[in-house]
């Protein structure tokens, strides 16, 4: 290589170098980023949890809720997280099962239920899947119009929700009986087999925890 060729020397670089100043600040803010991320996502909030079904028309009590600490994010503002928060005057609008966050999709007012109470005797103990929050299914048994034919079943009522349920007395002073809620359009038609006296069947929905909210 002659004497006279250019030499290429690698300068140091500089603290003032914008290149370099832009870099250090997406890296800080980047592993700021980071952190902050990673915080939310670990942070917990207090909810509120059902203790026990509250089934639609229930007053919503403080006495029936405790407080857990849930990891939801973003989803945090769809439940409600403290007793402070409940209106005042407060019903569920739907079933809420044991175990379930309270939502605020479910709480509202009296006037907010399209459903109403009904108390239909039974003869026999009820399906395990009948039980307070549950949905069912009411059947209607006619009896035969003549003595050699049979009864017809039909459903009356596809979507009930059990409110309670009456065990009767052990003396067989009062018999069994299931407190079911109905949509007011079907009310009539439920009264009228009740006032006739005629088989009311309460059947549990296999899997279905309550209404959809």
């Amino acid at each position: 290589m002659g004497a006279d060729a250019p030499v290429m020397r690698l300068r140091r670089p500089r603290w003032k170098d914008p290149r370099l100043i832009v870099g250090i600040v997406l890296v800080v803010a980047s592993v700021l980023m980071g952190a902050l991320l990673v915080s939310r996502l670990s942070a917990t909030t207090p909810m509120l949890v059902a203790k026990a079904p509250i089934v639609p028309g229930d007053e919503i009590d403080a006495a029936d809720l405790t407080t857990v600490e849930m990891r939801l994010g973003d989803q945090a503002d769809l439940y409600l997280g403290t007793a402070e928060a409940i209106p005042e005057g407060a019903v569920a609008t739907r079933t809420i099962q044991s175990g379930e966050l309270l939502p605020l999709t479910a709480v509202g007012q009296p006037a907010d239920v399209p459903l109403r109470p009904v108390v239909i005797p039974v003869d026999e103990t009820v399906a395990e899947s009948v039980a307070p929050g549950a949905a069912v299914e009411l059947w209607h048994t006619a009896p035969a119009v003549d003595d050699g034919g049979t009864g017809t079943a039909e459903l009356l009522v596809p979507d009930a929700v059990v409110r309670r349920i009456d065990e009767g007395s052990s003396l067989g002073m009062q018999s069994m009986s299931v407190e079911v809620l109905v949509p007011a359009d079907s009310l009539a038609e439920v009264l009228e087999v009740l006032a006739q006296d005629e088989r009311l069947d309460v059947i549990g929905v296999p899997g279905a925890h309550g209404l959809a909210p």
